[in-house]
């Protein structure tokens, strides 16, 4: 029976000289699409980098694909790496070393390939096989820095997924994008695991942007869990009024989820 993807007890983390996050228990299956809802500040980036091996927690313990991250020296954390793949929010576009779209995507074959060895033919076809079936091949000799907000999250989802990765972390994917490009990537999202079965940990802080394929998540509150479970039993109306406020309501349609305000009386 294999591990579970990601399998967290007791993990504390501090910094400023306060506790940052404080879980008790939390375990993502294979082959899940799990997610992690919570205002800003609520610690979900430092449970994704504590995953990551990129934040050291005060105590506990966190398993990922197997592997107790914090007993991995620096060649197993690489190792480790490369069978995650990681999409953050943003990636700097560097106007002294412009990239192409095709670049940067073949970036995410370095760890595969080696930092000092030069890409193969079979690095190349991965490359653009999933430059095709993101639907970006029409973009590939463009400069990363002159896309759109939502074609540059694209890109960035297709560098994870040249690693060919046996996970998919994703830090809000859809932040300060339009209703057209946040749709455009929750339907990414959804071909993506209706396709690959791929594990997938998505971070996000509204309810609109959870893909029906996530049937559980956890709610974090200030660090710690609010509640855990299938999305329409932990969405209440009135977990949503003690994070955002009240006179806000929860609809739930064909898998998607959304806040809308209240009746009036």
């Amino acid at each position: 029976m294999n591990p579970a993807a990601i399998d967290i007890t007791d993990l504390r983390v501090h910094g400023g000289g306060r506790e940052i996050l404080a879980l008790d228990r939390l375990r993502v299956e294979r082959g899940e699409a799990f997610t992690l809802l919570g205002p800003n500040g609520s610690g979900k980036t430092t449970l994704l980098k504590c995953c990551l091996g990129l934040a050291r927690p005060s105590g506990g313990e966190v398993r990922v694909l197997g592997e107790s991250v914090a007993r991995l020296r620096w060649a197993g954390l690489s190792r480790l790496r490369c069978r995650v793949g990681y999409v953050p929010q943003t990636l700097a576009a560097r106007s002294e070393m412009p990239l192409t779209v095709r670049e940067v995507v073949a970036t995410g074959r370095t760890g595969i390939a080696g930092l000092f060895r030069r890409l193969g033919r079979e690095d190349w076809r991965i490359v653009d096989e999933w430059l095709d079936r993101l639907g970006l091949s029409s973009l590939a000799g463009q400069a990363y820095g002159q896309l759109s907000g939502g074609e540059q999250r694209k890109t960035l989802i297709a560098t994870a997924m040249v690693q060919q990765p046996e996970m998919l972390l994703l830090d809000e994917p859809t932040a300060n994008l339009d209703l057209f490009w946040r749709e455009q990537i929750v339907a990414t999202l959804e071909s993506l695991y209706a396709r690959t079965r791929l594990t997938i940990l998505l971070v996000c802080h509204e309810l609109e942007v959870i893909p029906a394929c996530s049937r559980r998540l956890l709610l974090l509150q200030s660090g710690r869990a609010a509640a855990q479970g299938l999305p329409e039993e932990v969405l209440t109306g009135e977990r949503i009024a003690s994070l955002y406020g009240g006179g806000l309501r929860v609809v739930h349609e064909s898998g998607r989820h959304a806040v809308i305000p209240g009746k009036r009386g």
